[in-house]
């Protein structure tokens, strides 16, 4: 017996009455009705309290401590400074398709594990050694919350010298930030050239922009 979504009408391939993107949709939709009914009902709210949006002043709960934007803001107004991120230029590694940046240090020697390649002034198509950053997932998406709030900042008075105003302030956040790391911060040239281990996921590398050879994107034959 063939059976049908009662919501769309596709035919089914499991004994559910909803296929999977109307089963997400019917979900998303019980748990907003249900946080509409918390707050009508008197209910304490949830996640962090409430703030006004910085763009459209709408009042929101926030979701993490440092929210200051609505969702559709957000999205507004998130800075790209790369529009597909499936069109950056990629390299065949090990049967792996990677980042030119995390090839390019897995070149050079460099055990990186999970930890992730950043790019510093946000563009991925720039492997120059001063341009990358190695740390851990954890502090990538903490340094991006710091660089996104603060161009939604920025933004809001926005101006016809935004970007390059962007460009100034965002290599002073990724300074201050490397400062609140502190004794965690390593200079690849502290370790050598290669590293025979895995690098520590509780530090993070960068590269001496005034070491030679920092400028230029390193060609090495690859190798593990």
């Amino acid at each position: 017996m063939i059976r049908y979504c009662q919501v769309c009408g596709c035919e089914l391939t499991t004994e559910r009455k909803y296929c999977e993107s109307c089963r997400k949709a019917r979900k998303r939709e019980y748990a907003k009705q249900h946080y509409r009914d918390l707050i009508e009902s008197g209910g304490v709210k949830k996640r962090y309290g409430m703030t006004t949006c910085v763009y459209c002043g709408k009042e929101i709960v926030k979701n993490r401590p440092d929210q200051d934007t609505c969702f559709d803001c957000y999205k507004e107004h998130l800075h790209k400074t790369v529009e597909n991120y499936n069109k950056v230029k990629r390299v065949s590694r090990n049967g792996k398709v990677l980042m030119v940046g995390r090839s390019v240090l897995l070149d050079l020697g460099f055990k990186l594990g999970n930890l992730v390649v950043h790019h510093i002034d946000e563009n991925p198509d720039n492997n120059t050694l001063s341009n990358l950053m190695v740390l851990s997932k954890k502090n990538h998406a903490s340094l991006h919350r710091i660089l996104e709030k603060n161009w939604s900042l920025l933004s809001k008075d926005s101006n016809s010298n935004l970007e390059d105003c962007w460009d100034t302030l965002r290599g002073q956040l990724t300074t201050a930030y490397l400062e609140t790391k502190g004794a965690n911060v390593i200079k690849i040239t502290d370790i050598g050239r290669s590293a025979a281990e895995l690098l520590n996921e509780e530090n993070i590398y960068i590269f001496d922009p005034h070491e030679e050879g920092s400028e230029t994107m390193h060609q090495a034959p690859k190798s593990d």
